[in-house]
């Protein structure tokens, strides 16, 4: 209680003096209560207000924590709560508003209320203190109120004008003024902690993988399109893999929406589209979301029993006309739409952007229309609805280009969209409008997309009316509550006050508020035809989802289930690494052993059986006696090498392992790590009894391990161990090491001890084992005494005399995997060579030199892609460049040898005549703008585009048909940034541009000075999402635009179905504004200023997209 209490006080509003004499007012006023101290909230239903008092007639004699008597407001019990000592806080008394409902209610029991507390004179009622605040109160947070409600020391000092204090002959008054409120939505003032969208209004969110949002507002949004998720469910998947497949990967998050208890994960339906997790965290437009994954949709559906359906539901047709007003001549064109932008600015309601979308336009005077057989005629040029589809997608043009400003802006402008509406004024008469009837336009809205956020970012989420006389809900990601009618339609209109006046009179809260509806707006509308919406909303049932997939989902719930009772067990086992001299005679490296390779034993320890067990098992596994071995554990110290620490005393026979663990591990791991000593010599103890092993501390001995190096072959191995006396001399060990290497006894040898990898000290013979600080468990390497004639001829073999030498070599040792960097040349393989990280760049090349029998600087080096997949620049050759500045930087355990991986090719050239000249990639485009052909050209680096016309020439043909000149050209984000001339240099051409040449059209190069040549370019959506390649178009006379249509076909080379989709229209440079163009108008007539330009709508399915604007083009590939 004391958390939450004292967090009220941060919204509670406080009165501590009698107000100003022309102010004064007296609790016993309860219009003034109840208007004026808690004042009903807007757009809040009041279900009762009313007031209570508690007479206290005696002050001193209340205990530390008192209720009063119980009172009814709003159909629910109340009481108020006083501590007259203070709760937690001695100097102040506290009162809280109490729910006196009884404790043992449903879960989600709640009642949400305004309240004020006062405390008054019993005999001048306009002497008081006061607070408020409001709160919803359940059954976890019953009672809520004011900790720091009056200083206990002034409760009975006079006040200044009165002279009477508040409690007055230890007599007083406190009143209660609660106005409970209705809660139609259930979250009233929820703090949403372990809030249960299932529970609360039996649907489920979709989780946010980082900026999802839009997916996830249009995913519940198709979701509730009940007849569009049966058609996804129709596709059939059986064979599909769920990673590559978009249909099956959607059919799995439909279906869990529909029976999951909880959010739903959208991971594997981007991993199907193609996405890696960067692009996951990048925010897209919903429209060009909707289009792409509906396009992906309509060619799955092909040759199913779902074929069409999107084209039912959600395609309607629009006429665009040219109709002559004084003659009987009219063009048209009827096309396809999925959706239909409206716009927002200068449009006040739904209705009006309608109205606007079919504006007609006059042209005469100088803009008159050339009819064909009748010359120049004034004319009418419009759109007009032929039909709408049962589901309409209604875009609101809240993002628009600034002409003014250069940039693409937010229109933030109020636009009321209503609940139902009547379209029947905006579609042609005609057959379709007499089949439908009198009400067959008419739309009722089914769901709002919202955007708050400005152009640079912000949050998506949806409105949606699940079933035709339900509730309204808004799913927001993984969260889903029901809403009123005016979180729908109100707060989504935009606008808000921005006069500065009104913005100056607000509080900081309401500024806040309206900041937040100025900037949250409807951004898409989803509106059903009335007449359609018994089939669109019907409820699917178990029979219309894939038998398929409810398998596979009951074999995957299965495997979940198979894995939780994997975790449960997981807290009954640990896990223990077991090795024995054996595992380390095997070992080559640092430490006792290497946790990556494949020695010693893994075993799974239940942790209630005892030590005497774990000890008969690992007994077994290795098939020595039992009794002949000793269990030590083993630690890692504070220099990160791991040794022995303890032998594990056969007193603990009988203790459970995880008492063995607790006290003889370490707190920071959960498993443990032995090493099993096996004797093979029977002691005698110091009672007489006969032992395989002696008590180390008693004897003063110590168990030391060997490696022997041998510097003839680079080769270190572990021999065993050792039991020494302390105060013994290291050299009196010697003759045991020869014994154990089969070394004559008059060899000469070195010792050194192994501290850690970087760390290898040379011991003198003379000194004792404590002298040299060696412990238990330390590691002891011995090699051979070296004359100078063998290490000098050690060295030029490329041998290491040292042990310290031959240990800094495995520190730094890796296995680097060369791999060509061109896939596709048969005549390389890839080759694994172990190095050091401090060989040179030249060392590097002439080890793979050695492998391609080639010369070294005929290789050249890159590194490998970054994890995000993005290739990296070749290595420039460096005398200074070591291996470990080639390859990426990556974790290597003590010793561990970790592949790397860098790419090469094989040179027809020195690296050194390589270097002096740049790579430049260019696309060659052919006769269509499809036909495209990446090509590497080697040049020098001050060459001209004329060597590079040149070398570039002797790759590709030119048509010979063709006008034989070349056009170089550089696009940045799909605009058309420079044209360049052959005597520019190449170090003009910039590293992001996309280089293009390609030959001059034929109609381009002999066109008339009568025929104007207009620049064209693609876009999706809005004009600041430039993609793909732009073109040069020859406007030519007297041409009706349906056959420059037919020439743009063949220039992009596009097929029939995408190029149907694609809208055309025209761009006027000095009013910003997109003109759409009829079929039989003829672009010659258009008086064309410079900057004009022809823009091609349409997706972009390269999935390079703009790299400037505010998201990247979208593409699904699966």
């Amino acid at each position: 209680m004391e958390d939450q209490l004292e967090t009220s006080l941060e919204r509670a509003a406080s009165v501590e003096e009698k107000p100003s004499v022309e102010e004064q007012h007296s609790v016993q006023d309860v219009h003034w209560l109840t208007e004026k101290v808690i004042p009903p909230l807007p757009d809040l239903e009041t279900r009762e207000c009313q007031t209570f008092q508690w007479n206290i007639t005696d002050w001193k004699a209340l205990d530390k924590r008192v209720t009063g008597p119980e009172f009814d407001i709003g159909g629910y019990k109340w009481r108020i709560l006083l501590f007259p000592q203070g709760n937690n806080d001695r100097d102040q008394i506290a009162v809280y508003l109490d729910s006196a409902e009884s404790r043992e209610q449903e879960p989600n029991w709640h009642v949400c209320a305004q309240f004020a507390l006062l405390m008054s004179n019993p005999h001048d009622p306009t002497v008081y203190t006061m607070h408020a605040a409001n709160h919803r109160f359940t059954t976890e947070e019953a009672d809520w109120g004011f900790t720091r409600f009056h200083d206990i020391r002034r409760l009975e000092v006079p006040h200044a004008q009165s002279g009477v204090p508040l409690i007055d002959n230890g007599h007083t008054v406190i009143t209660a003024v609660v106005r409970v409120y209705e809660d139609p939505t259930g979250v009233l003032w929820h703090n949403f902690h372990n809030y249960d969208s299932k529970s609360m209004t039996g649907f489920v969110g979709l989780k946010n993988q980082g900026a999802t949002c839009y997916m996830n507002s249009l995913l519940q949004s198709l979701f509730f399109t009940n007849f569009f998720r049966k058609a996804v469910f129709e596709i059939p998947t059986d064979e599909d893999e769920p990673s590559k497949s978009v249909a099956l990967a959607l059919q799995r998050v439909f279906y869990q929406l529909a029976t999951s208890s909880s959010s739903v994960g959208t991971t594997e339906l981007t991993r199907s589209f193609g996405w890696d997790s960067l692009e996951s965290f990048m925010q897209h437009d919903v429209q060009e979301f909707n289009r792409v994954l509906q396009d992906n949709l309509e060619g799955k559906m092909k040759g199913t029993a779902a074929e069409g359906a999107i084209q039912k539901l959600f395609v309607g047709k629009m006429k665009s006309y040219i109709k002559c007003i004084n003659v009987d001549y009219e063009s048209s064109r009827v096309e396809n739409f999925y959706d239909i932008q409206l716009n927002v600015k200068g449009c006040k309601t739904l209705r009006e952007s309608f109205a606007n979308y079919i504006d007609v336009e006059t042209l005469d005077g100088e803009n008159k229309y050339q009819a064909e057989g009748h010359g120049l005629q004034d004319a009418r040029k419009g759109v007009i609805f032929e039909t709408l589809p049962p589901v309409l997608h209604l875009q609101l043009k809240r993002f628009e280009y600034d002409i003014e400003r250069d940039a693409m802006v937010k229109i933030n402008d109020r636009h009321e969209f209503p609940l139902e509406i009547d379209l029947a004024e905006f579609v042609a008469e005609g057959e379709e409008k007499r089949k439908a009837g009198s009400h067959g336009f008419n739309y009722t809205l089914h769901g709002v997309l919202v955007h708050s956020g400005d152009l640079h970012g912000g949050h998506y989420f949806a409105l949606l009316k699940p079933e035709r006389d339900g509730k309204w809900f808004r799913f927001d990601d993984d969260r889903v509550t029901q809403v009123t009618l005016k979180e729908v339609l109100d707060e989504n209109y935009g606008g808000g006050d921005t006069s500065p006046e009104n913005l100056a009179s607000m509080s900081l809260a309401m500024r806040q508020l309206n900041r937040h509806k100025r900037f949250t707006n409807a951004y898409m509308l989803v509106y059903v035809r009335n007449s359609d919406m018994g089939e669109i909303l019907k409820p699917l049932t178990t029979d219309d989802i894939p038998v398929h997939l409810l398998r596979r989902l009951d074999d995957e719930k299965a495997a979940l289930e198979t894995k939780r009772k994997e975790r449960e067990e997981s807290t009954l086992f640990f896990n223990a690494y077991v090795i024995a001299d054996i595992d380390f005679k095997a070992h080559t490296g640092f430490d006792l052993f290497n946790p990556m390779a494949h020695l010693g034993k893994h075993i799974k320890v239940r942790k209630q059986e005892t030590f005497n067990t774990f000890r008969e098992v690992v007994a077994s596994s290795y098939g020595y006696p039992e009794d002949q071995l000793r269990v030590w554990t083993l630690v890692k110290r504070q220099n990160d090498t791991v040794r022995t620490d303890s032998p594990i005393p056969d007193t603990e026979l009988n203790t459970s392992m995880e008492i063995i663990r607790d006290k003889f591990g370490t707190r920071t791991q959960a498993d443990m790590r032995f090493y099993v000593e096996v004797s093979d010599k029977n002691a005698k103890t110091p009672n007489g009894k006969s032992s395989w092993f002696q008590n180390d501390s008693q004897s003063g001995t110590i168990m030391i391990f060997i490696k022997y190096y041998d510097p003839f072959t680079s080769t270190l191995e572990g021999v065993g161990k050792l039991h020494v006396q302390k105060q013994s001399k290291v050299g009196e060990i010697v003759p045991q090491l020869l014994e154990k290497k089969g070394l004559p006894s008059s060899t000469a040898v070195k010792l050194f001890e192994e501290i850690k990898p970087t760390m290898i000290e040379p011991m003198k013979m003379k000194s004792t084992f404590n002298q040299c600080e060696i412990q238990g468990g330390d590691i002891v390497v011995f090699q051979k005494d070296l004359t100078p004639k063998e290490m000098t001829e050690l060295q030029h073999q490329g041998l290491r005399p040292s042990a310290p030498q031959h240990y800094e070599y495995i520190f730094n040792r890796v296995v680097v995997e060369f791999k060509p960097k061109n896939e596709g040349d048969t005549t390389l393989q890839t080759h694994s060579i172990e190095l050091s990280r401090k060989s040179s760049y030249d060392q590097v090349a002439s080890k793979l030199a050695e492998k391609l029998e080639t010369d070294p600087l005929h290789i050249q080096f890159t590194a490998a892609p970054t994890p995000g997949g993005q290739p990296r620049t070749p290595i420039r050759r460096s005398t200074n460049l070591l291996l470990q500045d080639m390859i990426s930087p990556g974790y290597i355990y003590q010793g561990q040898v970790t592949p790397n991986v860098i790419y090469y090719e094989k040179l027809d050239m020195s690296i050194v005549e390589l270097e002096s000249k740049r790579l430049i990639k260019v696309n060659w485009l052919g006769p269509t703008l499809k036909d495209e052909s990446p090509h590497e050209l080697l040049l020098t680096k001050t060459s001209s585009i004329e060597a590079l016309i040149s070398n570039l020439l002797l790759k590709v043909k030119l048509s010979p048909n063709g006008t034989q000149k070349l056009r170089t050209f550089a696009v940045y984000n799909g605009k058309l940034v420079k044209e360049y001339a052959v005597n520019d240099p190449i170090s003009s051409i910039h590293d992001p541009f996309s280089l293009y040449v390609e030959e001059i059209p034929v109609d381009e190069y002999e066109h008339t000075a009568l025929e104007a040549v207009i620049p064209c370019f693609h876009f999706t959506g809005d004009i600041s999402r430039l993609h793909s390649i732009p073109f040069k178009l020859v406007v030519k006379e007297n041409e009706v635009f349906a056959d420059t249509k037919s020439r743009i076909h063949a220039r992009l080379g596009m097929n029939d179905k995408d190029f149907a989709k694609v809208k055309f229209v025209l761009f006027n440079s000095s009013t910003g504004k997109l003109n759409p163009i009829a079929d039989d108008e003829i672009l010659a007539n258009v008086d064309l200023s410079p900057g004009d330009a022809l823009g091609l709508e349409h997706i972009d399915k390269s999935g390079r997209g703009n790299r400037m604007g505010a998201e990247k083009a979208i593409f699904i590939r699966g």
